[in-house]
């Protein structure tokens, strides 16, 4: 900037949306909504935009194909917006999206996220079960967000060179029924998977006996 000028913070904040170093994260699950963001990008010129909802995104999918939109949709398990639905349309929309070619990353951005976050990989089982592939299902978890948050150069996929974020389950990590993680890796460290649920299992099973807390019920 030349000498003596002073710089608007709040635009200088928003230079990256131009050059495609920042992502633009538009929350909103309806359609209307969902094309005026895209004529929104459009017409300012912005490089990098995703839906975060986008329960109607299937009804424009073709203009977000067409403008290299994304899409974060909000928990799977859901029930349906509108009475006129089909029951398990929440369940169907990733493979819907991604039939039509759009790149679709599965999140908890809703009511009690942190709680559900534990849920996600079960998400992406659901979405598996109405239609995507095993593949389709793992990248709506890995390398699509990646891609989205513009980090997919670092993490996402196994390869030589990526950032050792990673963890290893003794079942399928997509089943509640099997999902059993035995490690975890962020960065190459090693992380303790030990939480507060197990200390207090462990503690009561001293204090009570294991055949009390072992028994049928």
């Amino acid at each position: 900037a030349p000498r003596g000028s002073v710089t608007d913070v709040r635009h200088e904040g928003m230079r990256g949306l131009f050059d495609g170093s920042l992502c633009l994260y538009v929350h909103t699950n309806d359609a209307r909504a969902i094309t005026e963001a895209v004529h929104f990008k459009r017409d300012l010129g912005i490089e990098r935009m995703a839906i975060v909802g986008g329960y109607d995104a299937y009804l424009v999918a073709d203009l977000l194909r067409e403008n290299d939109v994304a899409v974060m949709l909000q928990s799977v398990h859901s029930l349906p917006r509108f009475a006129d639905d089909d029951v398990d349309l929440p369940f169907k929309l990733p493979k819907l999206l991604m039939d039509e070619g759009l790149t679709v990353a599965l999140q908890v951005d809703k009511r009690m996220t942190e709680m559900n976050s534990r849920n996600l990989p079960f998400y992406a089982g659901t979405a598996r079960a109405y239609g995507l592939t095993e593949e389709q299902a793992i990248q709506a978890l890995t390398r699509n967000p990646a891609r989205i948050l513009g980090i997919d150069h670092q993490v996402g996929t196994l390869e030589r060179g990526k950032v050792a974020t990673m963890f290893l389950s003794e079942g399928d990590a997509l089943d509640m029924r099997t999902n059993s993680l035995t490690h975890a890796w962020i960065e190459g460290r090693d992380i303790d998977l030990d939480n507060r649920q197990r200390q207090l299992y462990r503690k009561f099973q001293t204090k009570y006996g294991a055949e009390v807390l072992d028994a049928p019920r």
